[in-house]
């Protein structure tokens, strides 16, 4: 019963069915219900259709949450968010949007492999990075597609442009040694790669490397470590190969006209041992000397240059020989005896200038 003192008495009220009453000593609360007090249950909690907090949850989305931020901490420790899937084809990600529209998506999606995927309409999507379930490595659009691949923005993996190569990779091969687009790195020369190679040359390696736009620099060494040598790209044109070291010295020419020594510092020396024709003997104080000898340099010096010209007899006495230098292609040597010569001087000639 029910009781209230009113006017001065106790006035009793039977409850009515489905009254709730609430025990002030522990808060639970009771219904009346056939004649008793009987205790609420808790609300059920398990097993609900869907929550909604300041929004509506629906049949896919079952629970919707509406608000400026949403936090998730932990209980005396750390705290980790779960999101599992049935099996491997399935998906299990997170979708980021905007208006509704999907724009990027990170998870496993359709395998085991995690990877983010990005959109700029919601509709088609590009994969951005792929991470492989089993190993670990990278791959996806914004990787690398091959060890040559130069495309803006890709991250550059190892043995790209030939670095950080190992025995198991694969060395890119250089297609063409005069391409002046070729992306620094170190490349692996074969008999189909085409361009000059230093003198000797077929195969090897060939290290590339860019200053600017049209500035490289190649530095080559043989297959068989029978040549070391560089060559340097400015102005639109390939200079020639030098040899830093090797049997077959890149600017090293030999043929008819003598030997020619090309050094790394832009120094030419040319050599030559001739036999001249026989000279006069002299009349009294004066000379007479026989006609000029022309010597062709074996490899021309720099145009406009005129390089120092000397020559010496190898075995006659009595005999001077002269030298005029000429042009950067030619100079002429004579011969002058002060006695008769049994046959025609022989005499070593060497030339010294600059080649560039």
């Amino acid at each position: 019963m029910l009781a209230a003192f009113v006017n001065a008495a106790w006035l009793f009220m039977a409850p009515g069915e489905g009254w709730l009453a609430l025990d002030k000593s522990d808060g639970r609360l009771f219904r009346h219900a056939g004649g008793s007090w009987l205790p609420l249950a808790p609300p059920e909690l398990d097993n609900l259709d869907g929550i909604g907090i300041n929004a509506s949850h629906d049949a896919v989305n079952r629970l919707a949450v509406a608000a400026a931020a949403t936090l998730l901490n932990h209980e005396g420790g750390g705290h980790q968010l779960k999101i599992n899937k049935a099996a491997a084809g399935e998906t299990a990600s997170l979708l980021f949007q905007t208006g509704f529209g999907g724009r990027a998506e990170m998870g496993t999606s359709g395998s085991d492999d995690f990877a983010i995927k990005v959109s700029a309409d919601g509709a088609s999507w590009a994969t951005a990075l792929r991470l492989d379930a089993a190993s670990g490595r990278a791959s996806g659009a914004a990787v690398q597609a091959d060890a040559t691949d130069p495309t803006t923005g890709r991250l550059m993996s190892t043995g790209a442009f030939g670095w950080g190569q190992d025995g198991a990779q694969a060395v890119p091969v250089l297609a063409d040694l005069d391409d002046p687009a070729q992306p620094a790195g170190s490349y692996a020369v074969t008999a189909a790669t085409l361009g000059p190679r230093p003198a000797g040359a077929v195969a090897g390696g060939c290290l590339v490397l860019r200053q600017g736009a049209d500035a490289l620099a190649q530095l080559f060494f043989g297959a068989a470590g029978e040549v070391l040598a560089f060559r340097l790209r400015a102005g639109g044109t390939w200079g020639a190969w030098l040899a830093l070291h090797g049997e077959h010295n890149a600017s090293r020419v030999s043929g008819s006209d003598g030997e020619a020594l090309r050094l790394p510092d832009g120094t030419q020396i040319c050599r030559h041992v001739l036999v001249l024709d026989a000279p006069e003997v002299a009349a009294g104080a004066l000379f007479a000397g026989a006609a000029e000898t022309v010597w062709t340099y074996p490899a021309p010096f720099a145009a406009g240059t005129r390089p120092t010209l000397t020559a010496s007899a190898t075995a006659a006495t009595g005999l001077w020989v002269t030298a005029r230098a000429g042009d950067a292609t030619a100079g002429a040597l004579r011969a002058m005896a002060a006695e008769a010569q049994g046959s025609a001087p022989e005499v070593v000639a060497t030339a010294v200038g600059r080649w560039v």
